[in-house]
C-alpha cells in the first residue's frame, strides 16, 4: 500500500468514526515540481479540525532531488504559501498541526498566522536498549522475571480490554469500540497498523499499544492502555521495548512517542532516550486569539512563584 492510499484509508476511518469530512490536498510549488500533501479534516459545521487521538494532521513535503539548502528552503516556502488559502477558508481560527519534520513555519508567520509550539520525543531506529535509562531497563527485567511476555497481536479484543483498564483508572474514554479497532486494523493492514500486547504468565492480556505508520519511514504511538493491577510490574516498559525492536526489524527509521506536553508524560517518555522535538500548530488570527491570550494571562498570574 503506497503512502497516498494509506492516507485515504486513514481518512476513511475518521470520516466514518467521527462523522467528519476529509480532503486529501496537494499544494504545489509554482517554480519547481516540489509539493506538499496532507489531510484536511472538517467537522460537521465545515470548520477545520483535528479528529481525536491524532497527534498531527497527516502531512508530507516532497522536494525535488537536491541537497542544496537554499533550494530546499525556497521549495518549501513556495509549497507552504500554496497551503495558506486552504487554511484560511475555514470559518474559525482552528489550528493546522504540522508534524515534527516541518521545522520552518516562517511562511505562515509572514502571512499573519499565529503559532504555538509543543513537544514530542522521537527515537531513531534501529533502537538498542542501552539508549534507555537504568530505570526502564530494570522494569523490563522485572516484567520478564515475573513471566510476562509481549507479542504482536491481531486480536483487537485483547487490545480493547487493556484500553478499558486505563479508562477505568483515569476516568476517561478513548471513544473507541472493539469494532472501531478492527476497522482501523482492516483498513491500514499489518505493516501500517501494529498492535502489541503484553501477557501475564497465565496468558491474560494486561497491557497493549497500537502503532500507526502513514509512510514507510516514521511510525507513531496511537493508543495504549494497561490493567491497573499489573501497571507497576514493568509491563508497559516491556511492551514498548518490544515495539521499538519490531519497528526496527521491519525497517522503520523513526518512532514518535506522539506528545510530551505534560510533566508526568514527558518524564516517562524521556527515559527512552529520544530527542525532545518541537512541533508547531499554526492558525489564522481571530477572536479566539484574544480569548487564548486572556486565558494564558490568568494562568500566568495564578502560577505560584518563589521569592
Amino acid at each position: 500500500m503506497d503512502n497516498r492510499e494509506l492516507l485515504e484509508k486513514w481518512a476513511d476511518f475518521h470520516v466514518h468514526k467521527w462523522g467528519c469530512t476529509a480532503r486529501l490536498a496537494r499544494w504545489e510549488a509554482p517554480n519547481s515540481t516540489a509539493w506538499g500533501e496532507g489531510l484536511l479534516f472538517f467537522n460537521r459545521k465545515g470548520h477545520l479540525y483535528l479528529p481525536p487521538l491524532n497527534p498531527y494532521h497527516p502531512f508530507a513535503f516532497h522536494p525535488t532531488p537536491t541537497d542544496k539548502p537554499y533550494k530546499l528552503t525556497r521549495q518549501w516556502h513556495e509549497a507552504a504559501k500554496a497551503m495558506i488559502p486552504d487554511l484560511l477558508k475555514s470559518q474559525r481560527s482552528a489550528s493546522f498541526v504540522l508534524p515534527p519534520e516541518i521545522t520552518d513555519i516562517r511562511p505562515f508567520l509572514w502571512s499573519g498566522f499565529k503559532a504555538e509550539v509543543k513537544y514530542t520525543y522521537v527515537v531513531k531506529l534501529p533502537y538498542t536498549l542501552d539508549q534507555a535509562s537504568t530505570e526502564i531497563r530494570a522494569k523490563i527485567k522485572k516484567a520478564t522475571a515475573a513471566g510476562y511476555r509481549t507479542a504482536l497481536t491481531w486480536n483487537m479484543a485483547e487490545v480493547h480490554q487493556c484500553l478499558q483498564g486505563t479508562e477505568s483508572r483515569q476516568g476517561f474514554s478513548h471513544q473507541l469500540t472493539l469494532q472501531d479497532l478492527e476497522r482501523a486494523q482492516g483498513l491500514l493492514g499489518e505493516q501500517a497498523f501494529r498492535a502489541y500486547v503484553c501477557y501475564a504468565s497465565s496468558g491474560e492480556p494486561v497491557s497493549a499499544s497500537v502503532v500507526v505508520a502513514l509512510d514507510g519511514r516514521r511510525a507513531f504511538g496511537w493508543i495504549a492502555g494497561s490493567k491497573t493491577e499489573h501497571l507497576n510490574r514493568g509491563v508497559v516498559q516491556q511492551s514498548q521495548s518490544f515495539a521499538l525492536q519490531d519497528l526496527s526489524d521491519i525497517g522503520f527509521a523513526e518512532f514518535d512517542f506522539a506528545g510530551a506536553n505534560l510533566p508526568t508524560v514527558a518524564y516517562s517518555k524521556t527515559n527512552w532516550g529520544g530527542q525532545a522535538t518541537p512541533y508547531y500548530l499554526v492558525r489564522p488570527p481571530g477572536v479566539k486569539e484574544v480569548l487564548r491570550a486572556g486565558r494564558d494571562w490568568v494562568r500566568f498570574a495564578r502560577e505560584p512563584r518563589s521569592h
